[in-house]
This record gives C-alpha cells, sequence and structure tokens, in this order.
C-alpha cells in the first residue's frame, strides 16, 4: 500500500536506507549509529510514504529505521530487553493487552452517517500491536543504549548541528515556500493550505509538516540552550548569539505553541533549581489529563475561551472554534464505546451523509476514540513514568552539568506530552530522548547503589 509515490530517487533512498544505517555502524559507535539513525531518517527520508512489503507492516521512515536498528543490533549481538521486569514494562504490556481487547471488542459491522464500517478481526490486532511496537522502540533504544548521564551531551549537541544545518533549508522555503519535498521526491506530503499561515508559510523540508518540523527544531534550541547553561561549546561560532539566530527561524516558522514553549523551557531552566525543573515539568504533564476531563465536563466553558482569544485574533478564534467542535463531536463518539474504544478503520469518527466530518489533531481525542478511556490512561501513563522517576531519583547526580541535561530532557519529554494536546504526537527523537530518560534515571539509581555497597564492603573489610 503507498500512501503516496515518490520519485526514482525517493524510492531509492527509501530502498537503500538500511544500508546507510549499516555504514553508520561501522563508523559510528552503537550509542551513536542508534541516535543518528533516528534523527536523520526523520529529516531527510520522504514523508508520509508507505510501502507495504511482504510478511511485514506497512513501513514508513520510522518504522523502517526502527526495525533494521532491530535487526542490526540482533546480529551485533547486543541486548535490547524490551520486556525486562519492572514497573515501565507492566504499563506497557497492560496497553499492548489494551490494543489487542480493543481489536477484539470492535468485530461487529456498524454505520454511522450513511457510511458501512467494517469490524475488526484478530489479524487486525495483530497488525495494530506490531505497528505500535515498531513506533515505541525508539523509546527502548534510549532506555538500552542512551542510558548514561554523559550520552546526553553527545543528543543535545547532535540536535544543535543539525538544527543549524536544517535551518537553512528551512528559510528558504519560509521565503519561497514549502517545496523542497516536491523538488527532491516528487509529491507533497500533506495539505499544502495547512502550511499557509500569516500570509506567509511554514516550512516543511522533509518532517512532513510545518508544526512537526517546528517542535522538533524547538527541542533543538532547548537542547541547545542546555549546551550553553553546561558551557560546552558545539561549534567556534556556538554561543548566545546562535541560540538567538535559531529563536529568529523559530518565529518565522509561524507556529506559536513552539515558541511558548522555547519561552516556558527557558524560564524553567533559568530560573529553577533542578527538583523544582522536574516538578514543573511533572506539573506540565497533568495539564494533558486536565484537558480531557474539562473537554467532557467543560468545567470552563470553551466559549468563554473563544471570546478571549477572539478579542485578540479573529482567525484565531476560527481555528480553536473548528477544534473544539470537532473534539465535541468525536468525544461524544468515544463516549458510546467508552472503556475501550472503537479500534481501527475510521470507526472512531463522525460521518454525515457518507462524509467524514471530524478532523482529529490531538493524540490524546485520538487515544480515547481508538483504545478507549484505558487506553488513553495507560498511554499517558507511559510517558510520564520517565518524569516520575526523574523526580525520584535526580538527587543521586552529582556533577552539575548532568544535572542541567538531565532537567533539559525532562523538560523536553513534558512539553512533548503536552504538545499531544493540540497536535497527534511526538516525533521518534522524542522517544528516544524519553527513553534515554527513563535509562538514566534507572542507571543512576544503580550506580548509587552499587557505590553504597562498596562503601559498606570496604567499611567491613577495614
Amino acid at each position: 500500500m503507498y500512501t503516496y509515490s515518490p520519485n526514482t530517487f525517493g524510492v531509492l533512498l527509501f530502498s537503500i536506507w538500511p544500508l546507510i544505517v549499516f555504514w553508520l555502524f561501522k563508523k559510528a559507535t552503537i550509542k551513536q549509529a542508534v541516535f543518528l539513525s533516528i534523527l536523520v531518517s526523520s529529516l531527510l527520508l520522504p514523508a508520509a510514504y508507505v510501502v507495504d512489503y511482504p510478511l511485514l507492516p506497512p513501513l514508513d521512515k520510522n518504522t523502517l529505521t526502527a526495525l533494521t536498528l532491530l535487526i542490526l543490533l540482533y546480529i551485533k549481538k547486543q541486548k535490547n530487553p524490551m520486556f525486562k521486569l519492572g514497573s515501565w514494562n507492566t504499563l506497557y504490556v497492560a496497553y499492548l493487552l489494551t490494543i489487542i481487547i480493543s481489536t477484539l471488542l470492535n468485530q461487529d459491522a456498524v454505520e454511522s452517517g450513511l457510511v458501512a464500517l467494517q469490524g475488526s478481526t484478530p489479524y487486525d490486532a495483530l497488525s495494530n500491536l506490531i505497528i505500535f511496537i515498531l513506533s515505541f522502540i525508539p523509546f527502548f533504544l534510549g532506555r538500552n543504549f542512551l542510558n548514561k548521564p554523559e550520552d546526553t551531551e553527545f543528543m543535545f549537541k547532535a540536535l544543535t548541528i543539525s538544527a543549524l544545518v536544517y535551518s537553512f533549508p528551512m528559510l528558504y522555503e519560509i521565503k519561497m515556500s514549502p517545496q523542497l519535498h516536491v523538488m527532491t521526491y516528487g509529491y507533497f506530503p500533506g495539505d499544502f493550505l495547512q502550511q499557509m499561515r500569516n500570509g506567509g508559510f511554514r516550512p516543511v523540508v522533509f518532517v512532513g509538516h510545518g508544526l512537526s518540523l517546528a517542535f522538533w527544531f524547538s527541542t533543538s534550541i532547548i537542547a541547545a540552550i542546555a549546551l550553553h547553561k553546561a558551557k560546552v561549546h558545539v561549534t567556534k561560532f556556538f554561543g548566545l548569539k546562535m541560540i538567538l539566530y535559531f529563536i529568529v527561524v523559530l518565529v518565522l516558522c509561524k507556529t506559536v505553541s513552539a515558541v511558548i514553549y522555547i519561552l516556558l523551557a527557558s524560564m524553567i531552566m533559568y530560573f529553577f533549581k533542578l527538583k523544582k525543573q522536574i516538578l514543573l515539568s511533572l506539573i506540565i504533564t497533568l495539564l494533558v489529563m486536565i484537558y480531557p476531563i474539562n473537554a467532557t465536563s467543560q468545567f470552563v466553558k470553551f466559549t468563554d475561551i473563544l471570546t478571549i482569544v477572539g478579542e485578540y485574533s479573529e482567525e484565531r478564534e476560527q481555528s480553536l472554534k473548528t477544534r473544539f467542535d470537532n473534539e465535541e463531536r468525536l468525544i461524544e463518539r468515544a463516549l458510546e464505546r467508552p472503556y475501550f474504544g472503537w479500534s481501527e478503520w475510521g470507526r472512531n469518527r463522525v460521518y454525515s451523509y457518507g462524509k467524514d466530518i471530524t478532523i482529529t489533531d490531538g493524540r490524546w481525542v485520538l487515544e480515547i476514540g481508538v483504545n478507549g478511556i484505558i487506553g488513553f490512561v495507560l498511554f499517558y501513563l507511559l510517558l510520564l513514568y520517565p518524569i516520575l522517576s526523574a523526580l525520584k531519583n535526580y538527587r543521586y547526580l552529582k556533577e552539575e552539568k548532568h544535572q542541567i541535561y538531565f532537567a533539559a530532557l525532562t523538560i523536553i519529554l513534558a512539553i512533548g506530552i503536552f504538545d499531544s494536546v493540540p497536535n497527534t504526537g511526538m516525533l521518534p527523537i522524542h522517544l528516544l530522548l524519553a527513553g534515554a530518560l527513563l535509562g538514566q534515571s534507572e542507571f543512576i539509581k544503580r550506580s548509587y547503589i552499587q557505590e553504597r555497597l562498596a562503601k559498606i564492603e570496604a567499611k567491613s573489610m577495614g
């Protein structure tokens, strides 16, 4: 199944990508190869291109990279224990079971707005399971291979350098319109009109959508700020001027939320100590849980919010109204099967006279509609857990530089979770960083316990 049809170059690059990843493993350490493979594939391979190889689930650039990394790590006999014991893995298995239950409970065909929607099958349960496992592979890779505090410095340097390089095609598209994907791969990966904003354009380059690109770029800015705060130089040009340049480029991307994220992250990083930075990150993530509750109960009336926004921007008011109207329809549909949702095949959507009349922007409403309230809670607990673990174990970090990086990782994850309210989810690089945060939290706790035991043993022998 092909979502889009790239030109010969696009098909060729997609096909030989596993060989390029193999070459990366030859030239770099395993840690570097894992991180760079996921980063580069997100930024360079054709977006929204899905191919269905025989005996494999449908693969896009992200799942192709994940599967390639798993195979190469297996060949190199590198352990990546996805199902080791622990609280997080228990949540993960529970979410996988939710996917299966949701699919099996939706084997009946239903009608909605003159549209006949087919039922799910046991095969769909297996397919949905494999797709989700592949999509979450970056988390496991980060947890198992980028799990030491010193690994963060390499990741942040790579993000900073990639942001500097990527800023030039971004500036080109801001001026000339998003056309590099068309020029390189022969098609545009989505709705071009969505990239038009305030009389100009959002850059897309090869990421797939202007919102996703702006979110990745804001993540890279947070990484650059952390390096600057830790007094680590990436290039001889690196410093406050480069960070200000990044912020200017981000503003030109015409994505207000990404700019707000940078302002929020900067204030947290510079005005609060480590513990409060993690606490504030936790508070930000809990807002995600509050929003769906308010959307269903209307404690805070959306009409009041629209009135306030309308005083500043009529265009923004209309955009918000469209979002609220869609969420209301989708929530009403979701609550018809509240616990395990409607599963796949568009059964969670709303139709009228044979036409789909809903737009799914937020990952939260998609999760409730597909896997129900149980799936929603488990999914967000998977993402929230690394921050809870960081809050529990941060005190074992002694070096100031590592404390800065650790806090920055929690802020990046918190903003990523929060961004899933207006948007459909994080990029693989964000899942990788989330996994790295959990892995590092576990590592520093183990290191502390081992150090204490060694001191006790030395004292007893002395």
